[in-house]
């Protein structure tokens, strides 16, 4: 599987035209379970790819590389997302404070899993396979999210039609370029130990 912006950018586009027809607060309600929802969707198709190095389960010296998926924390975003949307910002902070919210549940400890496979090797032995787990953390670069989105609020400000698919194709190309620009460190479980590197695509 890989992350696909215009799956994000059809459930953005579904959530946002259906609050065309809600007039109540529940809407930022809705708004903010359905943005959530199509934001955990988007990175559970993603694959977590990681270069490894450590020592194996044998005690020999380890190299070898990881997969494994990304899950976030859906109901906190959502729960953030909806506190967000209800204080009214301008746009500017209305960005800022959506960015952050995205940032905080991508970079919370541990969302990555991952297999990895490689050879363990001892000291004048030939080198044997190996295989282990490894668990992983996120960093990516909210600004990338928030610039994005100041952007395209502005440009919506002197938009009269179209505003939905705008906006929807301009939110997923900011957490789509957020999400594969951004790095993985990855730590080897027990009994194996050391770490690696990577990302998510």
């Amino acid at each position: 599987m890989a992350l696909v912006s215009a799956t994000l950018q059809a459930d953005l586009y579904s959530a946002f035209n259906a609050m065309n027809d809600i007039t109540d607060d529940n809407g930022n309600t809705y708004m903010a379970e359905k943005v959530a929802k199509a934001i955990s969707d988007y990175i559970k198709t993603g694959t977590v790819t990681s270069v490894d190095a450590g020592t194996a389960s044998d005690s020999g010296v380890y190299a070898g590389a990881g997969t494994g998926t990304m899950e976030i924390a859906e109901s906190t975003l959502k729960s953030n997302l909806e506190t967000t949307f209800k204080a009214k910002y301008e746009n500017d902070d209305l960005a800022t404070h959506i960015a952050s919210d995205i940032d905080a549940v991508c970079s919370a400890s541990n969302t990555c899993s991952t297999d990895t496979t490689g050879t363990s090797t001892i000291s004048s032995s030939p080198p044997k396979p190996a295989s282990g787990k490894g668990k992983g953390t996120f960093t990516g670069a909210k600004a990338t999210i928030e610039t994005k989105l100041k952007s395209c609020f502005a440009s919506m400000n002197n938009m009269s039609d179209g505003g939905n698919m705008y906006l929807a194709t301009e939110w997923a190309d900011a957490v789509d370029s957020y999400m594969k620009a951004g790095t993985i460190v990855i730590t080897l479980q027990s009994p194996m130990s050391g770490g690696g590197s990577g990302g998510i695509q």
